[in-house]
């Protein structure tokens, strides 16, 4: 007869390009998002769509050689719509990050 397969799980893995966020959890990140915008602000935890959420964040507007930030908040940002995300390195002055 017909047999039915047992299903593998269905739960959600994280995408293999995210595995690089276990090591930048309570770190500073910048996230590039899909529209343009560029957040700044701590990664305090992720889930298994890559889902981030940034504490005491920050939208950095950039113009020419200038920046202005716009406090956030804390911000949910699904990780579909994250393109490019990097630590930001402590030692540098504010104003060079």
């Amino acid at each position: 007869g017909n047999h039915l397969q047992p299903e593998e799980s269905q739960q959600p893995r994280i995408p293999s390009w995210a595995g690089a966020l276990e090591d930048t959890v309570d770190k500073e990140l910048l996230v590039m998002l899909r529209d343009g915008r560029r957040l700044v602000g701590f990664l305090r935890s992720y889930d298994q769509f890559a889902n981030l959420l940034l504490d005491n964040c920050h939208e950095r507007h950039i113009v020419d050689k200038e920046f202005a930030d716009r406090y956030m908040g804390v911000m949910l940002i699904r990780g579909e719509n994250v393109v490019l995300f990097g630590e930001i390195d402590p030692d540098r002055p504010k104003w060079l990050r």
